[in-house]
């Protein structure tokens, strides 16, 4: 019993870190199976004959049951998944047994047309399931006021990155270092150009825009943007958070405030390895 309300507090957890709200039935645990034994299937919903992003989860088998995308996770023996991309998508079951083994069991699913509503946020971020950005061509780094959209001050060309980062001790983020964006586990991979990786994760909050300035934040966990730290501190304090001041799927542009007792902000443009 306290592996079976271990599994969920899990799972629990599993739902905070992706942002969804978990579902939780009452299909009761049986005995002991193999996860080759489990009955279960994911399929995809038809429409006008072409597969859909709304994919039906099933499980028959005397298990507890979650499934996941890689993103959005459902914890219950049968419902319903929105998948965020076209193309094959992976889908994958973790199910615990009445005596507390966990099994493990992946569906793939093809997509080929999204029916259901997906933010756009996805498809700008992450392209088409991962996506590098690096610094744009020009005027990619600086500082400016609170009603700056970008670096509009002191503003800085990528080949003068290197010597900023090198000046002040920092990681080699200067021009040819990258960020990689992968949607499943919402992953962020930063490589300096000395070939250092810091790889973490990434959420990001649509509703946290600020009206006439920015459409939402973006934080980062065991990792951080290219030369994401405040010039302006003496000991060049980072940031976890940005404000999304604008975004598409050819440039972002980050900011965020000086820390105190500073008041002003950086900017950061970023684009697309091509």
């Amino acid at each position: 019993m306290k592996k079976i309300f271990l599994f969920f507090a899990v799972f629990a957890a599993t739902a905070l870190w992706t942002g969804c709200e978990p579902i939780v039935d009452k299909h009761d645990a049986g005995g002991s199976i193999a996860a080759t034994e489990l009955q279960a299937t994911a399929t995809a919903v038809e429409q006008n004959g072409k597969n859909t992003n709304k994919v039906h989860v099933r499980c028959t088998s005397p298990v507890l049951c979650q499934w996941s995308d890689g993103v959005n996770t459902l914890t219950a023996t049968e419902g319903y998944l929105t998948l965020l991309l076209t193309g094959e998508q992976t889908i994958t079951l973790t199910a615990m047994t009445a005596n507390g083994t966990t099994l493990t069991k992946s569906f793939t699913v093809n997509v080929e047309d999204l029916t259901e509503p997906v933010p756009p946020i996805y498809g700008q971020l992450f392209g088409a399931g991962e996506k590098t950005w690096t610094w744009a061509s020009s005027d990619c780094f600086g500082n400016g006021g609170d009603s700056d959209t970008g670096p509009a001050w002191w503003i800085l060309q990528p080949a003068e990155m290197a010597d900023q980062c090198s000046g002040k001790n920092l990681p080699a983020d200067g021009q040819g270092a990258t960020m990689k964006f992968v949607l499943s586990g919402k992953q962020m991979t930063k490589v300096t150009t000395d070939g250092q990786t810091f790889a973490g994760r990434l959420t990001f909050d649509m509703s946290a825009g600020k009206e006439d300035w920015s459409v939402g934040t973006i934080t980062f966990a065991n990792t951080n943007i290219l030369c994401g730290y405040d010039f302006n501190d003496a000991t060049f304090s980072a940031w976890s958070t940005y404000n999304i001041i604008s975004i598409d799927e050819n440039r972002m542009v980050l900011g965020a405030q000086e820390h105190d007792p500073n008041s002003n902000y950086w900017y950061w443009v970023f684009v697309p390895v091509e």
